[in-house]
Parts: structure tokens; C-alpha cells; sequence
């Protein structure tokens, strides 16, 4: 090999970094993606200084295909028992599902508790301890490097059981979706990191905490993207989709064909654009999904161009 390679150089962290609360924390908020990546889920509705009882949390988020809760409290120093016990404070008060805890160096006494924690907890909830670190490659930008030290025992294994343990149909989903992604981060790099899952449907947040955009396949052979709305209060939801349908002729003049679906029944409410497929999702030949998927990057794209400008008005 001929190549020159460069040599990694660690930076301090508060170099980078001065505040948690002012610095770091709305940095990994923008970055989540990079945290989703080394955890293996899909964190979505993502919300700062959060109150749990006298108390604020740095970060509380949604895991988008399960909308199980999870809590990130954040360190740039080393680990300390204060922040343990903010951990498991914030933990009970909002039943998360998952507690990570990010700091600069995991102490062996908190990697233990974590460890223990992650051992007398069950399925109930599950413990992540990640490393973080500023990291350069001889003069290039610094890059944040986060390293998972604590993880649930069987985590691995579940992770890939995902994949594994899915039936054919499931199957071109999970085929389906991780081609989407990969193609929507060419063509759309700036919208950020996705994970695909063995499901019929992927979402993401639109901007505002209970409002979702989504692609999924529904029955008689038919795809669509939607704004979703749950704010998992039924009267709210079904007053923001009447305050959307004010608009609803200006916003049917920008995306044609739109179906408005209160969803009365129902404490969600769709606004979805259909495509109809010629077969079925499990029958889809390459010719099929290429098409699909160049039609739900496009008409996505017009999602998040239109429908912001609208969310907004309904302030954060």
C-alpha cells in the first residue's frame, strides 16, 4: 500500500465544547443521527431542557418506530454520582424504555451500575454508557467520536434478530426502506441520517413535537406520504388538523390530490398523497421499486418544502 495515512489526534473536549447545556447538548440534538448510529435506533422528536418534575433533563426523545421514550443526559467531564441519580430520576418520571448516558469517560463504578441496571431492569428499560471525544486527522476540522461502553447484554444479538427472525414480507420492507434511505441521503444529504426497519412504514419528525412525516404501503396495493398527527392528546390532535385545513386550499394548489383524513375514530389525523402500486410490496419486481422510489423522494421533497411553512405557525 502506497497511500500516506494520517494520524488521529484527540482534542479537548471543552476546546470544542465550553458549555454542556449551551454547547454540547444543541449539538447533539442537530447530530442525533450520529448517536442513532451507534445505538442501532431511530431517534425522532427530539427536545431539549425538558422538565421532570423540579428537575430539567438535557435531551428526551421518541424511538420513531416504536415511540418508546428515551432520556440522554450528557457529560463533558467524567461520569459522577450526581448525574447517576438525574439519570434514574429522569428515567422513572417519563417510564423511557431508553437511558443513555453520554460522557467524556465512563467511570468503572457507573459502568458497573449501568451494568446492574441493565441486569435487574428486565425488558423495561435499557441502559447505554457512550464515550464521547474530539477526534482530527492530521490538520483536517474536529469530528465528535461517540464509542459505546455499556450496553445491554443480549443487545447485539436482538439487534440482529431484526433482520433475521422476519418473514418474506417484512423482509422486502426492510429491502425497500434501506434502498429509499440510501437514495434520499444522495440526492438529499441535508436532511439527515434515517433508519430503515422490517416494517410497512418509516417517519420522521416535520418539525414540531407530535407531527410526523411518513412513508408507508397501505392495503389495495397503495403507498403514501403523510403528515402525521398525534400529539397523543385526541382534542389537540383534531385541532391542529382543523387549524391545517384552513389552509387546505392554498396547500392543495402546491401538491395536487391530497386526501385530508381527519380520522375521526381515530386520536391521529393523516394529510396523505397515494401512489398506487401495479402489485403488491412482497411481488415488486427492481423496475417497480426504482419507480416507487424516485416518486416518494419527490413528493417527499414537496412535503418538507410545503408543510413547514404552515407547522409553524402553530409556534413550537
Amino acid at each position: 500500500m502506497n497511500k500516506e495515512l494520517g494520524k488521529i489526534k484527540r482534542a479537548d473536549l471543552r476546546e470544542i465544547f465550553k458549555d454542556e447545556a449551551r454547547d454540547f447538548t444543541p449539538w447533539l440534538q442537530k447530530n442525533v443521527g450520529q448517536l442513532s448510529d451507534v445505538l442501532g435506533i431511530e431517534i425522532g422528536e427530539i427536545r431539549r431542557e425538558e422538565g421532570v418534575g423540579n428537575f430539567n433533563c438535557d435531551l428526551i426523545a421518541i424511538e420513531t418506530n416504536s415511540e418508546d421514550k428515551i432520556v440522554i443526559e450528557n457529560q463533558l467531564e467524567s461520569t459522577n454520582h450526581d448525574h447517576l441519580g438525574k439519570l434514574i430520576t429522569y428515567a422513572s418520571g417519563v417510564e423511557a424504555k431508553y437511558v443513555v448516558w453520554v460522557s467524556k469517560r465512563i467511570r468503572e463504578e457507573h459502568q458497573k451500575a449501568l451494568e446492574w441496571l441493565n441486569e435487574n431492569s428486565g425488558t423495561t428499560t435499557v441502559y447505554f454508557g457512550i464515550e464521547v471525544s474530539v477526534i482530527t486527522i492530521d490538520d483536517s476540522k474536529p469530528a465528535v467520536s461517540l464509542k459505546v461502553v455499556v450496553e445491554p447484554n443480549t443487545w447485539s444479538k436482538e439487534l440482529k434478530q431484526k433482520t433475521e427472525k422476519i418473514d418474506e414480507r417484512h423482509q422486502k420492507y426492510l429491502q425497500f426502506f434501506t434502498r429509499l434511505v440510501s437514495e434520499y441521503e444522495k440526492v438529499k444529504p441535508e436532511w439527515g441520517h434515517l433508519t430503515s426497519q422490517p416494517s410497512s412504514w418509516l417517519q420522521f419528525g416535520a418539525g414540531k413535537a407530535g407531527f410526523s412525516f411518513v412513508w408507508a404501503f397501505r392495503g389495495s396495493n397503495r403507498f403514501d406520504i403523510e403528515l402525521y398527527i398525534d400529539t397523543k392528546d385526541k382534542e389537540e390532535t383534531k385541532n391542529y388538523f382543523a387549524e391545517l385545513s384552513k389552509f387546505k386550499k392554498e396547500i392543495d394548489s402546491q401538491i395536487p390530490d391530497l386526501s385530508w383524513e381527519e380520522l375521526p375514530e381515530r386520536r391521529g389525523s393523516r394529510i396523505a398523497l397515494y401512489f398506487q402500486m401495479p402489485t403488491s410490496a412482497r411481488n415488486m419486481n427492481d423496475d417497480q421499486m426504482n419507480q416507487l422510489i424516485i416518486w416518494a423522494i419527490e413528493k417527499m421533497d414537496l412535503f418538507k418544502k410545503i408543510f413547514p411553512k404552515y407547522i409553524q405557525k402553530f409556534g413550537n
